[in-house]
């Protein structure tokens, strides 16, 4: 090959590699910012459904165990008396890999909300932690026009409403959780299991005790700043 073919090509690559780059770069800068909003987005919708009724005032991030644990402050009037309430993000490892969850808890340490934000558990045994339960029938699903508008509700999460945090959460094995079960669950602080999931439910139930006690670190170490 002659010299001023290798200088050509040369010349060419670079022009190519120039062009890749600065293709990738405008691409990461204009998607960038629409991924960072549905982030945000889905951080307040997040914060809103486990904190109802509350404004949240702060978002801190501190150092607990030498891990970063990052939490939420709310308030809300009522009565004439500010009442506060805490948002805290909790992770597990459960048997597909990490369990993340954000809680909120009001002064007692009952809890307000809870939400799975990711999990990866297997389809049909610990996936089930995000599982809806419907009200619906075979036929309400044909005669029925405004489903989809109906409000659904994560049968799992929607059992650890009224739960008392600051206490060991108990997993008893009922079956799927239904209404009529709430109130002998929340007398023993406890949960019913996903059938064939244990291991999803510990995740759960344990990310959220430890979460718990990493908040009042954290509101121990503000109190003493």
């Amino acid at each position: 090959m002659k010299a001023a073919d290798i200088v050509k090509a040369t010349i060419i690559i670079s022009v190519i590699g120039f062009i890749s780059a600065f293709s990738l770069s405008f691409m990461k800068k204009i998607t960038q910012d629409p991924i960072a909003k549905q982030e945000q987005e889905k951080k307040l919708a997040a914060l809103a459904l486990v904190l109802p009724g509350y404004t949240v005032q702060q978002e801190k991030t501190v150092t607990i165990d030498d891990t970063p644990f990052t939490y939420w402050i709310a308030t809300k009037e009522e009565n004439r008396t500010v009442k506060m309430a805490w948002a805290f993000l909790s992770e597990k490892k459960g048997y597909g890999g990490p369990v993340q969850s954000i809680v909120g808890v009001d002064e007692s340490g009952t809890i307000l909300g809870f939400s799975i934000l990711t999990q990866n558990e297997t389809p049909g045994l610990g996936a089930r932690c995000i599982e809806v339960a419907s009200n619906e029938t075979f036929i309400d699903h044909f005669i029925t026009k405004n489903i989809a508008n109906k409000e659904e509700i994560s049968w799992f999460q929607e059992q650890f409403i009224g739960l008392n945090a600051n206490k060991p959460i108990a997993i008893q094995k009922k079956g799927d959780w239904h209404k009529e079960m709430k109130e002998e669950l929340l007398q023993h602080n406890a949960v019913t299991a996903i059938t064939g999931a244990t291991i999803t439910t510990k995740a759960v139930t344990q990310s959220i005790e430890e979460g718990m006690q990493k908040l009042q670190k954290a509101l121990t170490l503000q109190e003493v700043k």
